[in-house]
């Protein structure tokens, strides 16, 4: 077997002379998050001697460090000397640029010849108006008696011409429409003209026989992403973890009929580990009179309704998964086709059935309602890589979010909607300010609020009640829950300070009422509290 730093792919069943023009089919494909590995592998027969090998369509995006071939073949087959050479091109990259390319060419075509019969009708109207001038002024003007026929006459020619003309401005408007619509699409595939690589490989044979010839080489313009949808089946209390991927490529040639395998390696965070910079601090310095320190905060995102299409109840297939404990990859099942138009294809991985309990959760302080939240542990076999997630509550769609890395054993945690069977009021029931102490006299603020919760579930169902307490960063400034307030279940939730729990448990029907309030005091000598 021979290896090389290029790559080269031959067409089965030829009969390789001295020089041989060869095409090339994709056998394999592994697809990374910005790059692809693409393998072409051939078996022909060789004839014995020396010859030249021609690849006449490889990518222009072609990576050079990456190419490698291998072959096998009769005995003293070598591989010799290779050139690789870029060659330009007038026709588009991918077939669907090439279909709408084509379009456009015929729709302009046929606009022009629109704008040949608009001139001709001008040209007819041109000579109706002259005729109309004419008519009436000259030695050959017409008599009196002759004019009620030659208006009837003109009157006729100018409509049934104008007629025309209107129908082909209206024709011409529709073309230019159609002509504008696919263009904009071709601009959308990012499709340049079709440029390719050629590759000129020397070999030589001391016997002919059958050889084989395997090509590698890594691509630019391709990409992909895990995308999924977490199905919840209330009834059943069961969290179906659906796994597509979604692929895009733009490397100037199709996969057609080929093995393409999903990596989770990441080629582009490179083989160097980084290098930690000394970390400076110093006395902070306040800015001019006159300017503001401004502080930036982020901004929360907001979760929006996806309008996604309902599956129908068949299964994806599943995904393989190969490799390693380091290096792993999903093979789409199958042979598939991706063309390179920069669309999105996506396919099945398979799916993942996790058993799941339900309870509901509430922020009254934010959104006087609760959220119907589902909890689970992943027991899948390898981890799944992060991406976006489309949250359906039996087959309706309620949402989207995202998702991290999620390990096996991992707790998969989601809310899945408000859950309109479950009513929440919260309202202040007192703001109150005042003084205490004698000799150190000090100003108390009091707030309290009402919780009142409602199931109106023909279930039981646990209902967690979170709320954040204020959290002083001066000691001078003492904060404490009011002494009628229902003490928390747990305290600093998620190890964010100050949040609060509650948890309480509703039977069918049942409703509950809490109290929670908070004393904030600090000495009279501090001027105000900022937060408040």
């Amino acid at each position: 077997m021979h290896r090389f730093t290029m790559i080269f792919l031959l067409a089965g069943g030829l009969l390789v002379g001295p020089i041989a023009h060869v095409s090339a089919v994709i056998d394999q494909v592994t697809v990374f998050s910005d790059r692809a590995t693409v393998t072409r592998i051939v078996e022909l027969e060789l004839a014995s001697g020396s010859g030249e090998l021609v690849q006449d369509d490889l990518p222009v995006g072609l990576m050079r460090d990456s190419l490698r071939i291998s072959a096998t073949g009769p005995d003293g087959l070598r591989l010799g000397a290779y050139r690789l050479e870029r060659v330009r091109g007038a026709d588009r990259v991918s077939e669907r640029a090439r279909r709408l390319e084509s379009e456009i060419e015929s729709l302009k075509d046929r606009r022009d010849v629109l704008d040949d019969y608009l001139n001709a009708r001008r040209l007819q109207m041109r000579l109706l108006e002259s005729l109309a001038v004419g008519a009436g002024s000259g030695d050959e003007r017409l008599p009196p008696n002759g004019w009620e026929s030659a208006v009837n006459v003109l009157g006729e020619r100018a409509e049934a011409v104008l007629v025309a003309k209107r129908k082909l401005s209206v024709d011409r408007r529709e073309l230019d429409r159609q002509i504008e619509r696919l263009e904009r699409e071709l601009a959308d595939l990012g499709q340049q003209q079709r440029d390719s690589m050629r590759l000129e490989l020397a070999y030589a044979s001391s016997h002919s026989g059958r050889a084989r010839f395997e090509i590698e080489y890594t691509v630019g313009g391709a990409s992909w992403r895990p995308v999924y949808e977490y199905r919840l089946d209330t009834v059943e209390v069961r969290l179906d973890i659906v796994k597509l991927a979604e692929v895009h490529q733009r490397t100037g040639e199709d996969w057609s009929d080929a093995v393409v395998s999903l990596s989770l390696a990441r080629p582009s965070a490179g083989g160097q580990l980084p290098e930690l910079q000394p970390w400076w601090i110093d006395v902070y310095t306040p800015p001019p009179e006159g300017r503001t320190d401004r502080r930036k905060l982020a901004a929360p995102m907001m979760e929006t309704v996806a309008d996604a299409a309902l599956l129908a109840d068949a299964e994806w297939d599943a995904a393989e998964l190969e490799g390693t404990g380091f290096t792993q990859a999903w093979r789409v099942p199958g042979r598939v086709t991706v063309a390179a138009d920069n669309q999105a294809h996506r396919f099945g991985l398979g799916e993942h059935s996790l058993s799941a309990s339900l309870s509901a959760r509430t922020v009254p302080r934010r959104q006087v309602a609760a959220w119907l939240f589902v909890e689970a542990e992943y027991d899948g076999q390898a981890p799944l890589p992060p991406g976006p997630v489309s949250l359906y509550q039996d087959q309706t769609v309620v949402g989207q979010t995202s998702s991290g890395i999620l390990a096996p054993g991992q707790p998969v945690a989601l809310s899945f909607g408000v859950d309109d069977r479950i009513s929440v009021k919260f309202e202040l029931i007192s703001d109150e300010r005042g003084a205490e102490g004698v000799i150190r006299r000090a100003n108390r603020q009091t707030r309290r609020w009402q919780l009142s919760l409602a199931n109106g579930h023909d279930r039981p169902i646990e209902i967690r009640v979170l709320d954040h307490m204020p959290v002083a960063r001066d000691e001078r400034i003492q904060v404490k829950l009011t002494d009628d307030s229902r003490a928390p279940d747990a305290r600093d939730v998620d190890d964010r300070p100050g949040l609060l729990a509650w948890d309480r448990t509703l039977a069918a029907g049942d409703s509950e009422r809490l109290i929670i309030g908070y004393r904030l005091t600090y000495p009279q000598d501090i001027e105000g509290i900022v937060g408040w």
